[in-house]
Parts: structure tokens; sequence; C-alpha cells
């Protein structure tokens, strides 16, 4: 059974979150979506902490995120100066699909040989 549910969201993955390629993808990605669940901005400094990648992979890594559509640059309306990132519409609604997916599986505990 874990095996079979481990093919199921690999499958989905393939196909529905083929744009986050790598860990770090991953680790910003989620980062930034837990920021909004929090409904608290997140900016470089922040992802910067947060130690998801090397300085130079986190700055590569969101010129790639933003050019994909993955997500967005949104400049703070009560300062001007700072930048924050959020997710799109599109990649929230590919996040619940998949956290859909994840809860629909039935997982065999270790006693239930």
């Amino acid at each position: 059974m874990l095996f079979q549910n481990l093919t199921r969201v690999a499958a989905f993955e393939r196909v529905h979150m083929r744009y986050v390629r790598s860990r770090e993808d991953w680790s910003i990605v989620i980062a930034i979506g837990e920021a909004a669940e929090r409904r608290q901005p997140i900016g470089y400094k922040q992802l910067s902490l947060l130690d998801v990648a090397s300085p130079s992979t986190l700055t590569r890594k969101l010129k790639q995120l933003i050019g994909s559509n993955i997500i967005r640059r949104v400049i703070q309306a009560d300062d001007g100066r700072m930048v924050a990132y959020t997710l799109t519409k599109t990649t929230t609604e590919g996040f619940r699909r998949y956290e859909r997916l994840l809860r629909s599986l039935r997982w065999k505990r270790e006693n239930d040989d």
C-alpha cells in the first residue's frame, strides 16, 4: 500500500506539479504559501533566513518561478521599498488539489500487517 500510494503521488506530481522541479523550488513555494496562510508578507530576506537555498540560488530560483508564473512579486502598498512574494492563484489551486489527493490516500499503518 505504501508504494502504491507513493506511485499515485509521483504520478500527480509529474502531471500537475511539473513547475516545481527541484528541492529548492519546493522549499521556496512552500515557504511562500505558508506565509500567505499566516497572512504575512515574505520577502527575499525572510526566505534567505529560512535557508531554503543559497543566496545566489534563491535569486535565480525566484526569477525562474516568477517567469514561469508560479509566484508573483508584489510591492507592498504601505512600504513601496519592500517586495514580497505570493503564490499565483493557479499555483494555490494546484496545491489544494495536491492536498486533496494526499488526504484521500489510505496509508497502511505498521501494525496493520
